[in-house]
């Protein structure tokens, strides 16, 4: 695929100037760049390209500038399916020559699937009020809607209500166990949680999480790879993308579909685990440093290679994007799995984009106030 992107550059190697003008191509190969495999070098300029030109570019149509500044955000290949819906249907909205009945249809889909949605939601706060969080979990983040939105961000459909029902609990639990890692207990009580969960579920995740006290405790840095490793598990990617199968239905997670997932050797579940870790450091490790709290990879490569936090920075996001790369390639391999599994490990990555866009959204959670009442809250006007 990449071969084809050498006819875009003149005879001295550059992008040709009259990709310039051309706005609706120039965005076109903004968003195709994103999905280059390792090693599409060509990819990577045409990336560079885009972005720069794209954003010095002066866009007359104001439907267009509103198109551009999202997918400069948020390209298609990096944002939740079901927000890019949302996103399109104003964007096609404010284009003069759009079909009406078209628009009509749309919009009556989107509010008819966001009532399904709504109710789902309101299963999910009963049942997260019985636990009555706010009282016996009090060093916890109440963030049941957030985890809802992680969780219908790796699939809306409505055939998937069981699933979204099953996984949506188990991301919520998840998240009162890391805070009650991170947050409350003592090394020598998580030590007693510890061993006490090695008698259930959850054993590596719980582990993991040990190993990272153990470091804060001691006040050490591991090395980046040292860290990955853990981090691998305790970013709970590969947890949620197992359990993520579950309610899908036995024609479709199959015992072939849970022996792919589980594999320590996944390159598709372990993408999944680096863009979420290393992002999340890269958006939080300034607030984490005003509580005792273990060594993020920032730290980590900063004392490993004595270089500065912008450096840190700077190669963590190289990091990120070979490992959307090997998603890429992942998914445009044949595989025995049906797209309908490898699309959740895809959209869990996805996810990360939106809630750590900028800043840490699950944390700070007003930042995504304006995101989910859109997906939630507010009717489209038809």
């Amino acid at each position: 695929m990449a071969d084809g992107f050498k006819t875009l550059k003149d005879g001295e190697g550059r992008f040709k100037a009259s990709l310039e003008s051309d706005e609706q191509g120039l965005l076109s190969l903004y968003e195709a760049a994103h999905v280059a495999l390792n090693g599409e070098g060509i990819l990577d300029e045409a990336l560079a390209f885009a972005t720069k030109t794209l954003k010095s570019h002066k866009i007359c149509s104001p439907a267009f500038q509103k198109q551009v500044q999202f997918a400069l955000r948020l390209p298609i290949w990096k944002c939740v399916p079901r927000s890019l819906t949302r996103h399109y249907i104003d964007i096609y909205s404010e284009d003069a020559s759009h079909n009406q009945k078209l628009l009509v249809f749309a919009k009556l889909d989107f509010n008819m699937l966001q009532s399904d949605h709504r109710k789902e939601l309101n299963e999910v706060t009963r049942w997260w009020k019985s636990l009555n969080v706010a009282v016996n979990f009090r060093h916890a983040r109440d963030r049941v809607v957030e985890c809802y939105y992680w969780i219908y961000a790796v699939y809306f459909e409505p055939k998937y209500h069981l699933a979204r029902m099953i996984i949506v609990k188990i991301i919520s639990l998840l998240s009162l166990l890391d805070d009650t890692y991170d947050n409350f207990g003592t090394h020598d009580e998580v030590e007693i949680l510890t061993a006490a969960i090695q008698r259930m579920q959850l054993k590596k995740l719980c582990r993991s999480h040990l190993t990272e006290i153990q470091w804060r405790s001691k006040g050490n840095a591991p090395t980046l790879e040292e860290y990955k490793a853990f981090a691998y598990i305790t970013s709970c990617c590969p947890i949620l993308c197992t359990s993520a199968f579950v309610g899908m239905g036995a024609e479709i997670a199959t015992r072939e579909a849970f022996e792919w997932v589980i594999n320590e050797s996944n390159k598709m579940v372990r993408a999944g685990s680096i863009i979420f870790r290393l992002q999340n450091d890269i958006v939080s490790h300034k607030f984490e440093r005003n509580r005792k709290h273990a060594a993020s990879a920032v730290e980590c490569y900063v004392k490993e290679h004595m270089a500065s936090e912008d450096e840190a920075v700077e190669f963590l996001w190289t990091e990120i994007s070979k490992a959307w790369k090997d998603i890429a390639e992942a998914c445009q391999k044949p595989t025995p799995l049906l797209v309908a599994l490898t699309d959740r490990v895809l959209n869990f990555a996805r996810s990360i984009s939106v809630i750590y866009e900028k800043e840490d959204g699950y944390t700070n959670s007003y930042l995504l106030k304006a995101h989910l009442s859109s997906l939630f809250v507010d009717l489209i006007p038809l």
